[in-house]
């Protein structure tokens, strides 16, 4: 059986193809099975399955193109399951406007081992913003 650190190196490789995929507008990679959980960088939440997927391309859509990287902060595995955490960094652009922006994302993903490989789970990420005074964080769920 591969050790940990391999593991974590697959999957690391794995969420980094996504993001530059998804910064370029292909969500494919982060299609999820039916019990699958999502929490995207966008609001809301959702599950997996068709339904889930359509709504991805369609965000994922609106992104023209981009540059960035993925820096590991954490993971680990145990028995069938793994985790990961990582900050997504990008300067992206969204169609329809030229601008370049930053799009820095903090990541949360669960993978479990399946007969196919690892398959990702869940996804939790949102905008990795600068230190706020908790009344104007207080303020955005008003």
């Amino acid at each position: 059986m591969r050790g940990s650190d391999d593991v974590i190196g697959e999957l690391l490789e794995r969420c980094r193809q996504d993001h530059r995929d998804w910064i370029n507008g292909d969500a494919s990679g982060y299609a999820l099975p039916e019990d699958g959980t999502i929490l995207g960088g966008v609001g809301g939440y959702s599950f997996g399955g068709p339904e889930t997927a359509a709504r991805q391309a369609a965000v994922a859509g609106q992104w023209e193109s981009g540059s960035g990287h993925v820096e590991l902060l954490n993971g680990a595995v145990t028995d069938g399951l793994a985790w990961v955490t990582f900050i997504e960094r990008a300067v992206v652009v969204f169609a329809g406007d030229p601008t370049e922006r930053r799009w820095d994302l903090r990541v949360t993903e669960v993978f479990r081992r399946s007969t196919d490989g690892w398959e990702r789970v869940h996804r939790h990420a949102d905008p990795l913003v600068d230190r706020r005074p908790l009344p104007e964080v207080a303020a955005l769920l008003d």
